[in-house]
């Protein structure tokens, strides 16, 4: 894989539940909603202060990753509504082949599953030989994150080990749990 590679779009994905989908304009509500959730501000490109022009930069921002090469940003969308709940990113790795996935959902869209079917979806396709054609996908969850942990393993990620004082936050380090799927890990059934 490489970052000319990435500049491929990727596809609308669904499984009649949750779609992943280009960020539009008029999902500002969502940004706004995760600009009001710290943890969220933090950790991402959110905007932490919300201002309509910050939230409109911040879904450019996502356009932008796949079009420079960096990877891939969707909005978490509910199929039945269409409504932009959160947003799933993979974005590659200095690494030939691997990416990084990242995951966020809006305070009202969590425990019901949203986050598992979303992450389930874009791993998938990323390393699917009709999709990205990764070899690895990783993600970092803070120890404290339970609720990521939960999903990532439910989505058949395996805990690799932990990076200490690794994440350089605004206003601290923190250590991260490394999970990953390779290409030959066997598909996660029950989806």
């Amino acid at each position: 894989m490489t970052f000319a590679t990435a500049r491929t779009a990727r596809p609308d994905l669904d499984d009649g539940v949750v779609r992943l989908r280009r960020w539009a304009l008029d999902d500002l509500a969502c940004v706004r909603a995760a600009s009001r959730e710290g943890i969220i501000p933090e950790g991402t490109t959110v905007p932490a202060a919300y201002t309509d022009e910050a939230g409109r930069q911040f879904i450019e921002r996502q356009w932008h990753r796949t079009t420079d090469g960096q990877g891939w940003s969707s909005a978490i969308a509910s199929v039945e509504t269409g409504e932009a709940l959160g947003c799933a990113v993979l974005l590659l790795r200095p690494q030939d082949g691997v990416a990084g996935i990242g995951y966020w959902l809006v305070p009202a869209a969590r425990g019901l599953g949203y986050a598992s079917r979303a992450v389930a979806l874009l791993t998938g396709w990323a390393l699917a030989g009709d999709g990205a054609a990764l070899t690895r996908v990783e993600a970092w969850v803070e120890p404290g994150n339970v609720a990521s942990s939960r999903v990532l393993e439910s989505c058949g990620y395996h805990l690799e080990g932990r990076l200490r004082s690794f994440l350089a936050l605004p206003s601290r380090r923190a250590d991260v749990l490394v999970y990953s799927r390779i290409h030959s890990d066997p598909p996660v059934r029950g989806r």
